[in-house]
């Protein structure tokens, strides 16, 4: 019997998995799950691309951390909201693929992925999960080196 993965091994299983290539060997991807990483990369353009809602302050999950009186603000306030810029949203795009890319390759190190994009609801404020990966949450972020090294370091405003 297989020992329970846990997330805490997920980057060095991931590596362990791709050395196979270091060695001139398969990844033994079958075509099904090749179809179900295109499928997911296809909803991911998908749901970028398509129509979203401007100027239009919704309270959300990922608003949970900002002073109440910046939330209230961004709900009443009559000032137009400012769009995002064609390099910003490339980086979104960038961002949603980076989130296929790294579920892709916990299941190929055979981590447990579930319950992604799953609705939640606190107290009436909802939301979306990544993921679970082994059973945690997990938020999949993508950082430079420069915004990284902000959290190596600690130097976070």
């Amino acid at each position: 019997m297989k020992k329970k993965k846990t997330l805490d091994t997920l980057v060095k299983d991931i590596y362990n998995k791709l050395d196979t290539l270091t060695e001139g060997k398969s990844l033994g991807v079958s075509d099904e799950t090749a179809t179900a990483f295109g499928e997911s990369m296809k909803q991911a353009l998908l749901g970028w691309s398509g129509e979203q809602p401007v100027n239009k302050p919704t309270l959300r999950m990922s608003n949970i951390g900002k002073p109440n009186r910046q939330l209230w603000y961004d709900m009443k306030s009559k000032a137009k909201t400012k769009s995002f810029s064609a390099p910003v949203q490339i980086k979104f795009l960038y961002g949603h693929i980076l989130e296929e890319v790294v579920l892709f390759l916990a299941r190929l190190a055979e981590h447990e992925v579930t319950s992604e994009q799953k609705e939640v609801n606190v107290d009436g404020i909802k939301g979306h999960m990544d993921c679970m990966i082994d059973g945690e949450v997990v938020d999949v972020k993508t950082a430079s080196g420069f915004a990284f090294k902000k959290f190596k370091d600690g130097t976070l405003p």
